[in-house]
This record gives C-alpha cells, sequence and structure tokens, in this order.
C-alpha cells in the first residue's frame, strides 16, 4: 500500500469516527429532549381539575337547595371558592388563557366571593350565581378537554419527530460504527498477513542458515576425513610397507614397534569414527541418558586407567588425582559422563607437552559436583575458547595434531543432556583448565 493510500485510510477511518461519536451526541441529546417532553407539567390533566371545580359547585348547589346547615354550606362554599382560585394561578390561569375561558371563570369567581355566606349573603342570590355558575363549568368542560387534547396531540407529534430522529441517528451511528469496525478487522487482518509473512521470512532465513550451518559441517568433515583419516591409513601403509619389504629378515622389535604403531593409529581411527557416530545419534535424539547416582571421583579414577592403558607410549603418572575420601555422587549418565572425561582428558593430554602433569580434581557446590581437569600447555585466547566448542572448529597452531574438532562439542551436548555443563577457562600459570560440571544427588 502506498503512502497517499495509507493517508486515504487514516482519514477515512478518522471520519468515520467523527460520524460514529457525532451521531451518538445527536442520539443522546435528543433522548435527553424526550424525557424532558415525557415528564408530566402542572398544567396537564386539566380535565380532571376543572371536572372537581364542577363537582364542588354542584355539592355547592345541593347543600342549597336542601338547605343544609349554615356550617355545611359555608365548608361547600370554601371548597368551591379554592378551586376557583387554583384555576385563576400559575399554569392553570395559562392553560385557560390559551382555551379563552379565564375571563369568564374570573368574572365567575368575583361573584360568587360578593355572596360569601359567612359575610351574611342572600342565600337565594347565592343559590341562583351557583346554579349559573354550575351550567357554565358545565358548558366550558368540553373546551378544556378539546384544548387539553390538542396540546397532547402536538406533545405526542414532537415525542414522535424526536424519537425517529434518536431511531435515525442511533442507526446511522451503527452504521459508521459498522463501518469502522470493517476497517479495523481489514486493518487487523493486514497486520496478521504481516506478522505471517514476517514468520515465514524468519523461519525461510532460519532454514537457510541451518542449511548454510550444513553445507559448512558437510565441508568441515570432508575436510576432516581429507586430513584426520589419511593420516593414520598412511602410517598403517607405511608400517606395512616396512614389514613387507623385500630385504633380510624382520627382527622381532621392529615387527613390535611397527604393530603398536599400527594399533595407535587404528585406535585415532576408531574414536574419529566414534565420536562422528555419537555426534550422529545425538542430531537425531538416539542418545538417552539412563541417569543415576554415581561417584565422581571413582568414575574419573577409571576413566584415567582405562586412557592410560590404551595410551601407547604415554607416562600414567602425568596424570594426577588426589587422594580423596570423601563421596562425591552426582545424578549423571556414567557412560556419558565416561565419555566426557575421557575427551576432556585426551585433549590436556594431547595440547601439552609430554614433560608436563594433567591435574584432575572433583569437588562439590552447592549444586553441582564439579571435576576440573588442568593443563600447562599453551593454552588459548578468550576469542579461542569463545569458540571451542563449536562443531569443527580446531585451535590455530594445533590443525597438524590429531583431533576431529568435535571433542569439546560432544563433550558440552552430553553434559547439557544430564543437566550439567562443560566450560573452559585459562589456568594461572598456563594452560587450560576444562571444568564438567553435573547436579549434585542431594538424596545421597
Amino acid at each position: 500500500m502506498t503512502t497517499r493510500q495509507e493517508w486515504i485510510r487514516y482519514l477515512g477511518l478518522g471520519g468515520l469516527v467523527l460520524v460514529c461519536l457525532g451521531l451518538l451526541g445527536l442520539a443522546a441529546w435528543q433522548l435527553v429532549q424526550l424525557e424532558r417532553q415525557m415528564r408530566i407539567g402542572a398544567s396537564e390533566n386539566m380535565i380532571w381539575v376543572f371536572g372537581q371545580a364542577q363537582i364542588e359547585a354542584l355539592n355547592l348547589a345541593l347543600a342549597l337547595s336542601d338547605e343544609a346547615p349554615p356550617q355545611q354550606v359555608q365548608t361547600r362554599f370554601d371548597v368551591l371558592l379554592s378551586r376557583l382560585t387554583l384555576l385563576e394561578e400559575g399554569p392553570q390561569r395559562r392553560f385557560l388563557e390559551d382555551a379563552g375561558i379565564s375571563e369568564t371563570l374570573a368574572g365567575w369567581r368575583s361573584g360568587l366571593l360578593a355572596l360569601d355566606p359567612a359575610q351574611g349573603a342572600d342565600p337565594a342570590a347565592l343559590r341562583a350565581h351557583v346554579t349559573a355558575l354550575v351550567a357554565a363549568l358545565r358548558g366550558k368542560a368540553s373546551l378544556v378537554m378539546s384544548h387539553e387534547w390538542k396540546i397532547q396531540a402536538e406533545r405526542l407529534d414532537r415525542l414522535g419527530h424526536l424519537h425517529r430522529l434518536a431511531l435515525v441517528s442511533v442507526l446511522g451511528a451503527a452504521l459508521a460504527g459498522l463501518g469502522l469496525a470493517a476497517i479495523l478487522i481489514d486493518h487487523e487482518k493486514r497486520l496478521m498477513r504481516g506478522r505471517l509473512d514476517r514468520l515465514q521470512a524468519e523461519k525461510l532465513a532460519g532454514d537457510l542458515e541451518r542449511e548454510r550451518e550444513t553445507s559448512e559441517n558437510h565441508r568441515r568433515f570432508a575436510d576432516l576425513i581429507a586430513h584426520q583419516l589419511r593420516t593414520p591409513l598412511a602410517v598403517i601403509d607405511s608400517a606395512m610397507h616396512r614389514l613387507t619389504r623385500r630385504g633380510g629378515p624382520v627382527s622381532p622389535e621392529l615387527v613390535s614397534e611397527k604393530a603398536a604403531v599400527s594399533r595407535e593409529a587404528v585406535a585415532r581411527l576408531v574414536k574419529l569414527t566414534d565420536t562422528a557416530l555419537m555426534m550422529s545419534r545425538l542430531e537425531r535424539d538416539g542418545v538417552l541418558p539412563h541417569l543415576g547416582a554415581h561417584d565422581l571421583r571413582d568414575l574419573a579414577a577409571s576413566v584415567i586407567d582405562d586412557l592410560m592403558m590404551t595410551a601407547q607410549g604415554r607416562e600414567p603418572s602425568r596424570i594426577r588425582q588426589p587422594e580423596q575420601t570423601t563421596p562425591m555422587v552426582a545424578l549423571c549418565d556414567p557412560a556419558l559422563s565416561g565419555e566426557i572425561l575421557i575427551n576432556l582428558l585426551s585433549n590436556a593430554l594431547l595440547y601439552s607437552p609430554l614433560d608436563c602433569r594433567v591435574d584432575v580434581e572433583v569437588s562439590q557446590s552447592q549444586t553441582h559436583i564439579v571435576c576440573r581437569v588442568e593443563d600447562r600447555g599453551r593454552g588459548m585466547s578468550p576469542e579461542e575458547i569463545a569458540c571451542a566448542f563449536d562443531r569443527f572448529h580446531r585451535g590455530s597452531g594445533h590443525e597438524t595434531l590429531p583431533g576431529s574438532g568435535l571433542g569439546l562439542t560432544l563433550a558440552r551436548h552430553l553434559a547439557r543432556m544430564q543437566g550439567g555443563d562443560v566450560n573452559l577457562t585459562q589456568r594461572v600459570g598456563g594452560g587450560l583448565t576444562a571444568a564438567l560440571y553435573l547436579p549434585r544427588e542431594t538424596s545421597a
């Protein structure tokens, strides 16, 4: 969508909001007017008020005809006078003025006051005046009724008009709200599509990155095959060639020497193959740890013994493990943990001078059992340590040494599968310290 279209869309959205709010405000104002119109005013129901005056006039006329006691006549007189006074005040007077009968009633009230029984007026004159008043009220009653019906009709017309206006305003606001909702839904759909497109783009970028990493790993694996497999094969081939070369008899010492060289080359090939197979199984989630309580101190001693038995020409005394009596029980898989220690110890022996020792110490923290392997080699820079666990990474200057570049990657992966970790730090005085952390068995 272009910028111009975006502006048009936003203006339309703002216009719909204003229309919706304006119509709602108009509907609210009309409802207020309706409420005011529906209030019952003081001038309403004038038929009942006028009728009451007429009834009181009849009552007074009957009292006078029946020659009722003076007190009763006076009471009826006073009530009728109050009714006529009420009709001459405030909204009732305005109603009667609109109906055109206020002047007539005013004259009758004045005549009635002049004939007050309390003032000794003539009863016969009062009877005649009241009789004439009853007839006049009866005659004006139809005018009052007609005028009130006319007022009510006009009021109902105004109420109906306000009601229709309010209804139209509400319907208009509803239509504007529907338009607004449609725009918002469309906007939300666009945002959702944008998010999906972004997620798909990120997924595609991730897939491409993984594909690139896979291709890079394949390339490095090909380099590994080219360099690390050819070397021991060349050693074996050279040894076999030396033993089968024509000439004098082969001495037993030479056979033993070449056999030892060949066995070590085969051991390197087997180790390299085992590491590659283990990584392949890990990538396929084909390795599951079987966790249990094991003394990591005993496990490290066993790994050291096995390593020295298979390491031809290496001095066993290079690896030193202090005597410890306190059990260091970790929650781990002994086979996977042994594989980790073999990798850490092999690296320490490989990358440190032959005359330098390697220290192995097992300790415990509050949450972990830690096995530290310290060598006295050339060590690694912080940048090299940061990349040491990358797959196929080889330290600078170590390219000619045997190794796959998978050992540390495999070690960290196996440690994390057991809830632990492996890290490298520079050793004070030179060399590296490789530390294996495994969860401590708290129930032991």
